[in-house]
């Protein structure tokens, strides 16, 4: 997903510096570096362990000279202007949301961003809508019976999924339905029909149907937290199903 190339640009950048936070042991900036991608890169972790292990590394590629290693919460070391990209890969989509919502000024300083959410993608995608910057290009990854979205992340808007072709009349609470669609399901992947995600959507709804299924047989299925657990369940398969339909209208 990066790919080495200021704004505009089809070509690699020359002098591409790639931010990477969360670097734990530097393995996406030197693998990038390795391959040619880039010509440098800012790593950062939170937590000085992952750190230390992330200098041996570079140093065993020799790449001391090209990767600066950095102490940071989220953005808090990074200084405008020092890099054209930026990746954030593998940790929660609560926590990489706030870290791009923190200090927007400098997400919106990058020319492209990667970010891969290990877990509740929909914060990430709301943020990146909140930001004013919009996905081009997703893919879902399949390993370990887990599905991983990553995404690439650019300032000029991009087609939406065209919800009219359900041919359902587009009132408040459908259009909301259909925002919330793309923020759990993503709105290229939606839009291209992507095969990976029709295979999420199946498997999510399997899992729903059993979540539902032992809610009902619950001994106090009748209690509040029940019935609100219920809603969440229904509302999801509410969104599974309308991300469904869209592949069904071409």
């Amino acid at each position: 997903m990066v790919t080495g190339a200021g704004a505009g640009n089809h070509e690699r950048t020359k002098g591409y510096c790639l931010c990477d936070v969360g670097t734990d042991h530097a393995h996406i900036p030197i693998r990038l570096l390795m391959d040619g991608v880039i010509d440098r890169s800012i790593a950062m972790d939170v937590i000085e362990g992952p750190l230390e292990k992330a200098r041996q590394n570079i140093a065993l590629y020799g790449a001391n000279d090209r990767i600066e290693l950095r102490l940071s919460d989220g953005l808090d070391a990074y200084r405008t202007g020092e890099a054209e990209g930026l990746v954030i890969a593998g940790m929660g989509g609560r926590i990489m949301s706030r870290i791009l919502l923190r200090e927007p000024d400098k997400t919106l300083d990058f020319e492209e961003i990667v970010l891969q959410p290990q877990a509740d993608p929909e914060y990430v995608r709301r943020a990146v809508r909140e930001l004013g910057l919009f996905i081009d290009r997703e893919e879902i990854v399949l390993e370990d019976n887990k599905y991983y979205p990553v995404m690439h992340v650019v300032h000029e808007e991009q087609e939406r999924p065209d919800w009219s072709l359900l041919g359902e009349t587009a009132d408040e609470e459908k259009t909301k339905l259909c925002l919330q669609a793309e923020e759990l399901f993503g709105p290229v992947l939606i839009r291209d029909r992507d095969d990976m995600l029709r295979s999420y959507l199946l498997w999510q709804k399997g899992v729903n149907d059993r979540i539902l299924y032992s809610l009902g047989r619950a001994n106090d299925a009748g209690s509040e937290e029940i019935r609100e657990k219920k809603a969440q369940v229904l509302l999801r398969e509410k969104l599974i199903m309308t991300a469904l339909q869209y592949f069904e209208h071409k």
